[in-house]
């Protein structure tokens, strides 16, 4: 939405950062502009969501600076999806995801001719071009599978330039307040992705830029913990297991990272989340058996090679002090 020519539909609103985002940090006087709610599109809320202190600053910089495209770059499952989600959540701005794949092409992005109930073909805008009438946000996951042709055929509207569909004559022109996302794992990311392109030089200067890592250890264990309490779990038993398993995930990074040989993948924050949660559900039942749901539970949330498996359970009888038998180790 164009804040020169609002829509009747989409009412601007500004937000207070420290209580938007739970930021007690931030200044009482800081705001960050969005839209009233009720409009259709915008992602649904996740309460537990802990933003990080930096991530937050940067993008307030590039969203109150009035800048159009941010890339959002990092290992997987660093939060780059759910961050941009949760912002546009809590500022109430609808948001257009498109997953990126090697065979998307313009005509899934911008849109195309299709026929309608007569037959006759129309003109449907994709998610971009709706984006750019709507001063909307689109969030391209997995940006660099796409092919790098077809990446560049969107410079234009990155940098805010009309563009005419050729389709129809008709121009376009971006609002003001479109804005476009991208997210992807690094060319040269340590992890094990597949399929990555190197985008051309033209379509990357188009970008503002954002590295993103795996949220601090504190922040993480506090995001855990929300999840587990949330579902009714106590809030002595959450928190502990949720220490437990950031710990372990933490190690496991690093060993990644020192290029450990049995380590061959990170543990993401949501591979944690799925972790504690399986593990306060086998508790009970497992330590009757003298087994440790712990343990029991790494293999439910994450599928790890034989060596890994291995590894991490060894990380797990460190941290926790006893065994997958619960026998306690000094």
């Amino acid at each position: 939405m164009d804040p020169s020519n609002p829509s009747p539909v989409a009412t601007l609103r500004r937000y207070r950062i420290r209580e938007t985002f739970n930021m007690p940090q931030a200044s009482a006087a800081a705001e960050i502009p969005g839209l009233e709610p009720g409009l259709a599109g915008v992602p649904p809320l996740d309460e537990h969501y802990v933003f990080d202190t930096d991530r937050l600053r940067q993008f307030t910089m590039f969203w109150v600076g009035g800048f159009r495209a941010l890339m959002i770059e990092g290992d997987p499952a660093a939060g780059k999806t759910s961050f941009v989600e949760q912002i546009h959540a809590r500022l109430n701005v609808p948001l257009h995801k498109v997953p990126c794949g090697p065979t998307t092409d313009r005509y899934a992005l911008l849109g195309q001719l299709l026929p309608d109930e007569d037959g006759r073909l129309r003109w449907r805008d994709g998610p971009v071009v709706k984006a750019c009438r709507d001063g909307t946000s689109v969030l391209l996951d997995e940006y660099n599978v796409l092919d790098p042709g077809e990446a560049t055929g969107l410079n234009m509207l990155l940098e805010g330039y009309a563009w005419t569909i050729p389709e129809t004559g008709e121009v376009v022109t971006p609002a003001r307040t479109a804005r476009f996302f991208a997210t992807q794992n690094g060319v040269d990311s340590k992890a094990a992705v597949a399929g990555r392109n190197v985008q051309d030089v033209a379509n990357d200067d188009r970008f503002s830029y954002m590295q993103v890592d795996y949220l601090p250890a504190d922040q993480e264990r506090a995001l855990v913990k929300l999840h587990l309490v949330g579902g009714g779990i106590p809030e002595a038993l959450a928190d502990t297991v949720a220490g437990l398993c950031v710990e372990v995930a933490h190690d496991v990074r690093q060993a990644f990272r020192a290029d450990a040989p049995d380590i061959d993948k990170p543990l993401s924050t949501r591979a944690v989340l799925r972790w504690a949660k399986y593990t306060v559900m086998y508790q009970a039942a497992l330590r009757q058996q003298r087994r440790s749901g712990l343990h029991y539970a790494i293999g439910q949330a994450v599928r790890m090679s034989a060596a890994m498996a291995k590894a991490v359970n060894e990380i797990i009888t460190l941290k926790a002090g006893y065994d997958q038998c619960l026998n306690t180790r000094a």
